[in-house]
């Protein structure tokens, strides 16, 4: 995520053959010539246009930081060889607490409290790839860049979300910045804020201001209402008449409702509250009261009835511009830097945050290549775009950078890490070479001729290298989908431009469900992605949800039902004597494929799109679909979702009415921002990486709306009810309860047994302090609810299988969770770089791995 966690977008087959970081037999091998070169040769479907650390969005614009910087920490194989652990790297100890040392109001820090500041003593041998040495100060100050409020870099809110959050971080971040919705018309006891119309004073574009702010209203956010949004309630029919045959009926109330959905731009359910939308609300709470007017409802409840609609705006605010030491990130001295957070965090949790580390970027290089565009005030960088413009501290540098063509790194003398005795024989690549390979078949046939040390199998080569004694199976954290943006104000604004042809039914739940159960993923993946296994959820079985005991999430109770109730199988099928013995079992026999049921499920869409004006009923049906790269992956996979889908609605209304489409154009930079901004419809073999050690920060990838493929989908006016240890039943907003996993503290409200309000609130937060089977049931609930959604289609979780080359080794056989087989770190040689080309040559310039 855009986080410590190191979550980034990723695509299934767009990365290079062999994971050599994550995942890469201990071989030891003696070398007297201390001049030999090792080159690890690999490849990349698409180059990056960009790696710098504060902006990063994809996995490919990560390539290169992975080799050039480091962590606080950092994970590493134990003493035994048998799973991870987490060690310094550059720091020189575990972090220590020094929350005493910062009680008092400045920080919010009480006697006695603890987990609440930490120190970090970091190493005196960190060196930039230039041979200056990197103090206290350069984390602090690349802290400070990360956080500018002018840059709003992707990245920042890595030091104010998630699990750790500094102090004062997203006050400095959001300096001087307009928010729209920063407190409340009227206050929480209803007693201050209210004012008429004629109260209110107009701004030049007509928005009515309260003092000197102005007003906002939210259709799909109740506001002092609760979750009783007006968007609710006109969807239930409470501003709708009724006939005597039950029909709702239209009237001057659902008109003046429209009226201000009108007014939002885009996919904002924000407006501004300007004289004709303060009289549509005046006349909507008039309405839900019973009345026609404000005038009859006053008549009722006197001058209330002209004041009432003031509960449900906002008034906007500027976030007060911070000094940085306002900010938790103290520099002790050159080598010593506390971090003082907003909430407790410690253990496991605390040191999987500070694998980071703020931000380090080389300051002086870092600012030389800002611009800020003296008319707008848009901020630009090129820091990372070139060798020129980049530097690191990592084991390796950057050398050579030609765009979409190749990149070098070379081991980097000032290193600290070459110097530790730890290391000795380790890090025997001298050299990382990746060429940009966008065709498969192209990057095999360099792989047989020995320029490449790994080429990744797909459905054309799986079969053939089965019995390899190079071939590596293994399986990933990751689960990939399809994902759409069914956002009806795109499609709609697209058809205006495109007469004949219609989008509009993608925002059809019915359909999309259709889309999911006339899709064999079975077949899918055989004949796609053949390593890979039918996925069913959001997080597979490679999810830890419990690293202190190594508990994986799709194991534990809360994950199961979550995935059983999704899937319609109820308590009432399992058991003895019943369809089956156990839960484990019934998970096993889920398919996701029913094609009678999505025939069916095609038909509704199709009635409900027509009966509610989305589709005349003859026009095409674009579906474009985003291929990003030309793997064999994406060439067949868009080839079998075509004839899938086209096949699937035989029979129904929509037979011969859908055409695929694809946009080739898209590359590891661009393919979630294409979807995301409607210029393709569909996704698929794409997810998200990292975070497979905290699923409950990865949540946020799909509720979030900095993260989430489908914008469109606004997760603070989505409510979700639980039920938690307490036995009482609480309502909150799907991302509420995001934020809640967090650690961040929410407003829960009650609910009794008929669904209704009981009055009761109460703050609530279930971060890492929290019980394990508390957090799997707001986990496991968010779960289901992002899969109900249907804009998320589970396919595939990650598998692969690769080759690899005769020249290297990886540092042990099996996959160990955490570490996988070593990366770089541990991979050896078999053969200088002289020497494989001597053999390369001998075996004719082609190499047998069969």
């Amino acid at each position: 995520m855009k986080r410590i966690l190191s979550l980034t977008l990723a695509l299934i087959m767009m990365l290079s053959c062999v994971a050599v970081l994550a995942s890469c037999d201990w071989f030891d091998k003696d070398d007297d010539d201390e001049t030999a070169q090792y080159t690890y040769n690999t490849f990349m479907s698409s180059m990056p246009s960009s790696w710098n650390s504060h902006t990063y969005q994809t996995s490919d614009q990560s390539e290169i930081i992975s080799y050039t910087e480091t962590g606080f920490y950092t994970f590493d194989v134990n003493d035994t060889m048998d799973g991870f652990e987490i060690v310094p790297d550059m720091a020189t100890a575990l972090p220590v607490d020094v929350s005493n040392l910062y009680v008092g109001d400045k920080w919010g820090i009480e006697e006695g409290e603890t987990a609440r500041a930490w120190r970090i003593t970091i190493r005196q041998d960190i060196r930039w790839d230039n041979g200056e040495y990197v103090t206290a100060n350069d984390f602090a100050e690349s802290a400070k860049r990360l956080l500018d409020p002018v840059a709003i870099n992707y990245r920042a809110d890595s030091l104010y979300s998630g699990d750790m959050t500094i102090a004062g971080a997203k006050n400095y971040f959001y300096g001087g910045r307009l928010v729209e919705k920063a407190s409340t018309m009227v206050d929480d006891d209803y007693e201050n804020g209210y004012a008429t119309i004629a109260d209110l004073t107009v701004g030049e574009d007509g928005q009515l201001f309260a003092g000197e702010n102005g007003l906002y209203f939210d259709y799909k956010d109740g506001c002092q209402w609760s979750s009783y949004s007006l968007y609710k309630y006109y969807s239930y029919g409470y501003l709708h008449d009724w006939d005597e045959d039950g029909n709702a009926v239209e009237n001057e109330a659902t008109a003046a409702f429209k009226s201000i959905v009108a007014k939002a731009e885009g996919d904002s359910t924000v407006v501004k509250v300007d004289t004709e939308v303060a009289e549509a609300l005046l006349l909507c709470v008039a309405k839900l009261h019973g009345y026609n007017s404000a005038d009859a409802y006053a008549e009722k409840v006197g001058d209330y009835a002209y004041l009432e609609w003031n509960e449900f705006c906002y008034l906007s605010g500027t976030y007060e511009v911070m000094d940085w030491d306002t900010v938790g990130i103290i520099v002790v001295d050159d080598y010593t830097i506390d971090l003082v957070l907003e909430k407790e965090l410690e253990g496991f949790y605390l040191l999987y945050s500070l694998t980071g580390n703020l931000g380090l970027v080389k300051t002086d290089l870092y600012d030389s290549c800002i611009t800020i565009d003296a008319t707008t005030g848009a901020y630009s960088t090129t820091y990372g775009t070139s060798v020129e413009t980049y530097m690191g501290y990592g084991p390796y540098k950057l050398t050579s950078f030609q765009t979409d063509r190749q990149f070098v790194l070379e081991k980097n003398e000032y290193w600290y890490g070459y110097n530790d005795e730890e290391n000795e024989g380790l890090y025997q690549t001298t050299r990382i070479v990746y060429d940009c390979i966008a065709d498969s078949n192209t990057a095999f046939n360099a792989f047989l001729k020995g320029e490449l040390d790994g080429k990744g199998l797909d459905s054309d080569t799986v079969n053939d290298y089965a019995n390899s004694d190079r071939i590596y199976y293994t399986d990933g954290a990751s689960t990939w989908f399809i994902a759409m943006n069914p956002s009806l104000s795109a499609a709609q604004e697209w058809e205006e431009s495109n007469p004949g042809y219609n989008r509009s039914v993608l925002t059809v739940k019915e359909f999309r469900m259709a889309l999911s159960f006339s899709l064999d993923r079975r077949s899918f993946c055989l004949a796609c992605d053949p390593t890979a296994s039918s996925a069913f959820g959001l997080f597979n079985n490679m999810i830890c949800s419990d690293p202190e005991t190594g508990t994986m999430y799709r194991t534990t109770d809360e994950a199961k039902d979550a995935l059983l109730a999704f899937w319609g199988i109820s308590d009432d099928d399992i058991g003895a004597g019943k369809l089956y013995a156990d839960k484990d079992e019934a998970i096993d026999s889920i398919t996701g494929y029913n094609l009678e049921g999505a025939k069916e499920l095609f038909q509704q869409a199709y009635d409900y799109a027509v009966a509610n004006g989305l589709y005349n009923g003859t026009d095409t049906i674009r579906i474009c679909v985003g291929i990003p790269g030309q793997a064999t992956f994406y060439s067949k996979g868009f080839e079998f979702l075509k004839n899938c889908w086209t096949e699937a609605v035989t029979g129904t209304d929509f037979e011969g009415k859908l055409e695929f489409t694809k946009d080739e154009t898209l590359d590891g930079n661009t393919f979630a921002n294409a979807l995301r901004n409607n210029q393709v419809d569909l996704l698929f073999g794409v997810g998200w990486t990292g975070s497979s050690l905290n699923p409950y920060g990865l949540i946020g990838a799909y509720t979030e709306e900095d993260y989430q493929y489908d914008p469109s989908w606004d997760t603070s006016t989505e409510m979700l009810d639980l039920t938690l240890s307490d036995g009482k039943t609480w309502r909150a907003s799907v991302l509420d309860w995001t934020y809640a996993l967090e650690g961040e503290y929410i407003e829960l409200v009650e609910i009794d047994a008929d669904g209704e309000e009981t009055g009761e609130v109460k703050e609530y937060s279930c971060g890492t302090k929290a019980d394990v089977s508390e957090r799997l049931t707001v986990l496991a609930a968010l779960e289901k609810v992002v899969l109900g959604q249907y804009n998320l289609i589970p396919t595939q979780n990650q598998s692969s299988a690769s080759l690899l080359g005769y020249q290297v080794e990886y540092g042990w056989q099996e996959y160990i969770y955490g570490v996988g087989r070593g990366g770089i770190k541990y991979m050896t040689y078999n053969y200088t770089d002289a020497e494989w080309d001597e053999y390369v040559a001998s075996q004719g310039g082609t190499l047998n791995y069969k």
